[in-house]
């Protein structure tokens, strides 16, 4: 990771984003993995998708963009420890002890052979307690299955010491005994003596796998699960509906939105779904209102990210031109105080070519999701007649300046942006330049959308948390309806926010290139695309008034976690 040095004024703002198999940016790449110094941090970065992404800093500091989850544990356990277990299949072990709760290891069930999710041993208690186990893998018998029920929604937190190997959280989704794609929760591959630990917040009721895998040899090894249930938040009415602490008004729906927008008394008609790289078109509603005529024609949306690869060929005829200004005369025609802006501007190097450089190319796959063309190869966005305005506020690392963030969205808002798209934030301490900035913004009539966050809290990230009163905050769900581990939540007091697909996203990314991403940085653009759309139905409407109609009209069928 980059340590990015900021004036005495400045922080690190980050992208947002989680942890599953596909990585994406909080501004987070593989590189945030690794450890961080606390006294030698700056800035601000991107919202994208890693569990591990921690922040601190004040509106004088910088900051970085890893968000540390604290290793919760329930205030009393159960216990069962018996030396290579399924080596001896015990079983002889008296049964419950009334008094001191200890569960004995018959109950697991080690008769199994536990070797594949059908096989899995049955471990009961950790609902509200803690399971220890001692088991061993080895040459010819290299995995262990698990199997336990939630309940309640709960926070799970897993402990896995001396196993040079991986353990992973699962979900048999589809109920087919095989570990699908998309269905690992989570993972964590250490080794030696160093600890393997996974911790779910709000993870939702249902039956759940835990794979024990070595890479090689033969070990004993020690399993600790556990669950505290999470208090249930009674739902809040607003006057613009009912909140939900989790997933705030719903899931965006673009069909009814843009129907509400139309005056219309019902729907637009349905379509026949997608399907595959599409879903997540296919779960908002768009190809609807595209069938309308209403694909975003007409309306600007500032990517104020990593920049945008503007030459990528499922982009390149939706991107913004200045009218103003005139190419390569070396002056600032338009006098906005920026020299042959003909695309947009670049904040990190203080040019006109904001070109996406960063490693994952963080705001050519936000950008795609918002206005790919509709044509006949790679994607579609959910807006694919609207314009795309790059403006580079993060550097290759995806941690960036605050006072270059404030200023990109400043400029987008002065160049006429309609929607402006922040996949970008930290976790706990607001920036007046950053706030400032998103108030101007609204006051100039730019839609503002921004990521959540991804380390599972129970609020945004900011700068969504301040989404009651400004703009729109957005949370992350899946293919199922139900909303990413690593999703910040909606919180108890009622603000803008909405949640969309932003599990397994595939879009655009530079070189000509498409790729799988995940987090609240690529939920963010679904949003942004549905705003373009209501503006295309009625330019005349002012941020406010497309909140109110996107909070209004969002889907609250189906929505878990």
């Amino acid at each position: 990771m980059l340590d990015i040095k900021t004036n005495p004024t400045d922080r690190l703002f980050c992208i947002q984003q989680p942890n599953d198999l596909p990585t994406s940016v909080f501004p987070v790449n593989n590189g945030l993995l690794n450890p961080i110094d606390p006294f030698n941090v700056s800035s601000y970065s991107a919202e994208s998708s890693f569990p591990n992404l921690t922040a601190s800093s004040s509106d004088q500091q910088t900051q970085n963009a890893d968000f540390l989850v604290a290793d919760a544990r329930a205030d009393f356990s159960y216990s069962v420890s018996d030396a290579q277990l399924k080596p001896q299949a015990q079983s002889a072990i008296a049964n419950t002890d009334p008094l001191t709760g200890t569960i004995s290891a018959s109950q697991l069930n080690f008769a199994d052979p536990g070797n594949s999710l059908s096989t899995a041993r049955n471990v009961v208690g950790v609902q509200n307690g803690s399971i220890s186990l001692t088991d061993f893998v080895g040459v010819g018998d290299s995995k262990d299955f698990y199997r336990f029920d939630i309940n309640t929604k709960s926070n799970f937190n897993l402990r896995l010491d001396g196993l040079r190997g991986e353990v992973k959280l699962i979900q048999d989704r589809n109920r087919n005994r095989v570990v699908d794609l998309g269905e690992t929760i989570d993972s964590s591959a250490n080794s030696g003596q160093v600890s393997d630990v996974i911790n779910v917040p709000n993870l939702a009721p249902g039956t759940y796998y835990v794979e024990v895998y070595t890479f090689s040899g033969s070990t004993n090894y020690n399993l600790n699960l556990s669950a505290t249930s999470v208090p249930v938040v009674p739902d809040i009415t607003t006057p613009n509906g009912v909140y939900n602490s989790n997933y705030g008004y719903g899931l965006v729906n673009a069909n009814a939105a843009v129907s509400s927008t139309l005056n219309r008394s019902s729907l637009l008609p349905a379509l026949a779904d997608l399907g595959g790289t599409n879903w997540a078109l296919d779960v908002i509603n768009a190809p609807e209102v595209w069938n309308q005529n209403i694909t975003g024609n007409g309306i600007v949306v500032a990517v104020v990210d990593s920049g945008v690869d503007y030459t990528h060929p499922d982009l390149d005829g939706n991107i913004w031109r200045n009218a103003g200004e005139i190419a390569g005369n070396g002056i600032d025609d338009d006098r906005n105080g920026y020299i042959d802006d003909i695309r947009g501007w670049d904040f990190v190097s203080n040019d006109n070519n904001p070109m996406d450089m960063s490693y994952e190319g963080h705001g050519t796959h936000i950008a795609g999701v918002i206005a790919a063309e509709r044509n006949n190869f790679g994607i579609t966005g959910v807006a694919p007649n609207a314009k795309i305005m790059p403006v580079r506020v993060l550097p290759a690392s995806l941690y960036g300046e605050l006072n270059n963030v404030a200023a990109g969205i400043r400029y987008a808002a002065d160049n006429g942006a309609n929607v402006i798209n922040l996949s970008l934030g930290n976790e706990f301490f607001p920036s007046t330049q950053v706030n400032d900035a998103i108030e101007y913004a609204n006051n100039k009539g730019s839609v503002v959308v921004m990521a959540a966050g991804n380390l599972g809290d129970i609020q945004p990230a900011y700068p969504a948390r301040n989404a009651d009163r400004w703009g729109i905050a957005v949370g992350s769900i899946d293919i199922n309806g139900r909303m990413a581990d690593t999703s910040n939540r909606a919180g108890s007091g009622p603000l803008d926010y909405l949640v969309a697909p932003g599990v397994e996203i595939f879009s655009t990314t530079p070189d000509d290139d498409y790729e799988i991403e995940t987090g609240t940085s690529f939920a963010t653009p679904q949003v942004a695309g549905v705003a373009a759309l209501v503006l295309n139905a009625n330019p005349t409407l002012t941020p406010a008034q497309v909140e109110y109609i996107l909070t209004t009209t969002a889907n609250r069928n189906g929505l878990t976690g």
